[in-house]
């Protein structure tokens, strides 16, 4: 989907996610990776700009959330699937492995993006833990 096309909450939240100096994720009603901000790069290991726009599929192998210590994190638990598929924002504590291949701890909390047409997506902030 063209960025044209998007729904104006979503072309604002980039703008927004853009200008901010912590960590930030944003992904559509479907959970395709839309946009990540120059403060993500640096935890993520990747640049967006390499990276592009991924599918959840795409973007949950690529990072590989997982609880600390490394157990499996199911799908259903990612504070972004909370966000669309509940409607409320989620929080977690997690590990991701880099772009750059580095293991990183995290903390997400993430929140859904609400329209006039609906929920177009949601957005998630994360940083250190």
């Amino acid at each position: 989907m063209a960025a044209a096309q998007r729904p104006i909450e979503l072309i604002q939240a980039r703008s927004l996610i853009a200008s901010l100096s912590t960590a930030a994720f944003l992904v559509d009603a479907v959970g395709n990776l839309l946009f990540y901000n120059e403060a993500a790069e640096g935890l993520l290991g990747l640049r967006f700009e390499e990276a592009g726009e991924m599918s959840p599929e795409q973007w949950g192998s690529r990072f590989r959330p997982r609880e600390p210590g490394g157990g499996a994190l199911a799908v259903d638990e990612l504070p972004l699937t909370i966000a669309l598929r509940d409607g409320r924002p989620g929080h977690a504590a997690m590990e991701i492995t880099g772009g750059d291949g580095e293991d990183r701890r995290i903390e997400v909390s993430a929140i859904p993006i609400r329209g006039q047409a609906g929920q177009p997506g949601a957005f998630a902030i994360f940083w250190p833990a």
